[in-house]
């Protein structure tokens, strides 16, 4: 456990973060291992079906990952306080919650998955491959959510290297499944899938077994539902569920409108999309432990020493953001092609596209670092609510950017690439008027 309430800020952040990123990267390594052995064996068309199904299995998981980050903070909020009784009952309330959760929207996700794609205009030549990828991962979605509740609850506590262990492991073993069941055992988009699954049980049991063993803050011996911190929950946690399924939602129509464009196109930016996630992750890290760090800090009452945090992270992420923009515009073209058989009878389209989009879009990640640079700050003092808002006014601004400069500037797929900058720019902006104005004061739990 880590508590940041007195001593050095800067260091500390970095070293809490640090297995945070790790984690998540290895996390990350999921879809991306999937879409290069996927995209490498099988071809385009088996990876353009696996990028139309994560979108939607992200949409349906959207709401237990707010809730969980909501319910983190809260515990966070609780553990600074040294409010160590409220911190298990926020611990079981959410467990009984999100569990019901998840089991009623995975039994939902299965019988509504050839609608959703249709609904997405999902391209018929990679139709029956998506239908069954996506089946599967939704029916192993309740892994995901108890593996995200116990890593989140550690991570509010200060504990991030355990969990990192074993991430890593499950990670490691998803790559060799996903290789030896699609590379050698020809399983297709079904081979990906089982290896995924197997691993994130894997990852949400060894987590469980770990909180057991070695965080009693966190065991919670009898089960029980408090209906004001179950209100607590919702206050931090709707706005945040709210706020990752009106992105994830976003997410689908823009992926219809890629869809529009043929499956080479839609490998292409398949391919980007997860280039893109490693590439911003950092960032993404960094803003989440910057949110422990001011979450902590307000729950104690050091207001100074929570605005000092969050002039460190906000410096951290933007120097990130210049030089990893500046790798990725060299290395554009070899890294798409890591994702595609070169024997693809589409590969130079793909290749093009992906190359486009990419180079576009990440010559404004500064933009990015800066947004979410007040959206972990709002979120560590307990204003959930602006920092669902400006996610949403930046979705909001690049879903709507996309559609118009397609049907009204005859632009192709790189007007995807150009409306992401433009939700970044506007909602940074919005963030700072905001934050200046000091109108997230008093928000805490505590």
């Amino acid at each position: 456990m880590r508590d940041f309430t007195s001593g050095k800020i800067s260091k500390p952040l970095v070293a809490f973060a640090a297995p945070m990123l790790i984690g998540n990267l290895f996390q990350q390594m999921y879809s991306i291992v999937d879409a290069m052995v996927v995209g490498q064996f099988v071809g385009g068309g088996a990876l353009a079906a696996v990028g139309v199904s994560i979108s939607i299995v992200m949409f349906l998981s959207s709401t237990t990952i707010g809730l969980t980050t909501g319910a983190a903070l809260l515990i966070a909020q609780f553990f600074g306080a040294k409010q160590y009784d409220r911190l298990k009952k926020a611990v079981s309330v959410s467990i009984i919650f999100l569990t019901a959760l998840a089991t009623v929207m995975t039994v939902l996700g299965i019988i509504f998955t050839p609608q959703l794609l249709r609904l997405l205009d999902a391209p018929p030549e990679v139709f029956d491959d998506a239908l069954l990828y996506m089946r599967m991962m939704i029916g192993g979605l309740i892994f995901t959510v108890f593996y995200n509740m116990y890593t989140a609850y550690m991570r509010a506590l200060g504990e991030t290297r355990r969990p990192l262990y074993i991430l890593m492991f499950s990670v490691v073993l998803s790559g060799i499944l996903t290789v030896y069941l699609v590379g050698v055992l020809n399983m297709g988009v079904f081979g990906a899938a089982v290896s995924t699954l197997f691993s994130q049980l894997l990852a949400a049991v060894l987590s469980y077994i770990y909180t057991r063993r070695k965080m009693s803050m966190l065991i919670v011996e009898k089960m029980e539902f408090d209906f004001q911190l179950f209100v607590q929950i919702l206050k931090y946690g709707a706005p945040a569920a709210l706020q990752m399924s009106v992105i994830s939602f976003a997410h689908l129509l823009i992926m219809r409108l890629i869809n529009s464009f043929g499956h080479a196109a839609l490998a292409g930016i398949t391919a980007v999309g997860r280039i893109d996630s490693l590439a911003i992750m950092p960032v993404a890290t960094l803003s989440m432990a910057m949110s422990t760090v001011v979450a902590q800090n307000m729950g104690a009452r050091l207001e100074d020493r929570a605005i000092r945090g969050f002039k460190i992270g906000a410096m951290y992420m933007l120097g990130y953001a210049v030089v990893i923009s500046a790798i990725l515009m060299i290395f554009a073209p070899q890294l798409i092609s890591m994702f595609i058989d070169q024997d693809d009878a589409y590969l130079a389209q793909i290749i093009t596209v992906g190359q486009q989009y990419l180079s576009i879009m990440v010559i404004f990640y500064f933009l990015f670092a800066i947004l979410f640079s007040f959206v972990g700050f709002f979120r560590g003092v307990g204003d959930a609510m602006m920092a669902m808002v400006v996610t949403i006014i930046s979705l909001t601004i690049r879903t709507a950017s996309a559609y118009g400069l397609v049907l009204f500037a005859g632009m192709g797929p790189e007007a995807l690439a150009w409306s992401i900058p433009m939700g970044w720019g506007i909602s940074g902006i919005i963030c700072w008027v905001y934050y200046r104005k000091r109108r997230w004061v008093g928000k805490v739990a505590v």
